[in-house]
């Protein structure tokens, strides 16, 4: 009898713990950030978004309070099925590869949200292509923030927004709506122990999903870089838009460090 009255007990434990494992987590952002869907809830992106109203505005006019939501729930984990190529297909380090990170981590996004097949053939064959388009655009060997959205509208006709918020919320939250993130940074402070040293002054990546520590990105730095992790703090600490009034041979690590912080948020 008490033996069956301990395997019960011990039954009971281990179903209650199962029930309190999530498969959610919430991420904090301001209330202009959340984005409702076409049926006026949260966006649902990967397994849906679930809005908790943690804060009151009093309403002026009326001294009503109406909520405010701040914390949105998304899945615990998560990683989008995004196609890999690296900025140098068949490791000819010329001169075109050796820049062609931004070009490379846009046709990343553009091919995933076109669903159009990407190989390393392909992306040989996109980077000289757009690589010829930019020049005839007038734009210089690296693009900033801003001018990676303007190409993506233009050349490749998916949806760019370059945001401020560079945080690990933020950067969870626009995943879990199916978005994918390009973000520019200062090369070295990334520490890959994959790229060749010292590492690139400048450097674009896509990052792809996440996990409970790190970013999962497509490091389109090195032919390693499928499904490469990153810590969350040494992605977002190597964060630094470039300033296109910038001559490309002369920027120092240092002056990119000092940079602000932006990326670009891609859609379809």
């Amino acid at each position: 009898m008490l033996g069956k009255v301990v395997m019960i007990l011990t039954l009971a434990v281990f179903l209650t713990g199962c029930g309190r494992q999530s498969t959610f987590v919430n991420v904090n952002l301001p209330l202009e950030d959340i984005k409702p869907s076409v049926n006026g809830v949260t966006s649902t992106g990967a397994g849906g978004n679930n809005v908790t109203n943690t804060n009151t505005n009093i309403n002026k006019n009326t001294n009503v309070s109406a909520p405010v939501p701040t914390k949105v729930e998304i899945p615990a984990k998560l990683e989008l099925k995004v196609a890999f190529a690296p900025q140098a297909p068949f490791g000819n380090w010329n001169e075109l590869h050796e820049e062609a990170c931004e070009e490379a981590s846009m046709i990343t996004a553009a091919k995933y949200f076109l669903s159009q097949p990407l190989t390393e053939a392909i992306m040989e064959e996109e980077i000289a292509k757009l690589d010829a388009w930019e020049k005839s655009n007038g734009y210089k060997i690296d693009l900033s923030a801003s001018q990676t959205a303007a190409v993506l509208e233009a050349y490749f006709k998916v949806q760019a927004e370059v945001s401020d918020d560079v945080s690990v919320d933020r950067i969870k939250y626009e995943l879990s709506r199916g978005n994918l993130i390009i973000v520019p940074a200062a090369g070295r402070e990334l520490d890959n122990p994959y790229f060749r040293s010292p590492g690139p002054i400048y450097h674009m990546l896509v990052i792809r999903g996440y996990n409970s520590s790190e970013f999962i990105v497509n490091e389109v730095g090195t032919k390693r870089g499928d499904g490469f992790k990153y810590k969350y703090q040494t992605l977002i600490s190597a964060v630094h838009d470039w300033d296109p009034a910038w001559s490309h041979y002369e920027v120092i690590g240092s002056q990119m460090s000092a940079q602000p912080k932006r990326m670009v948020i891609v859609s379809k």
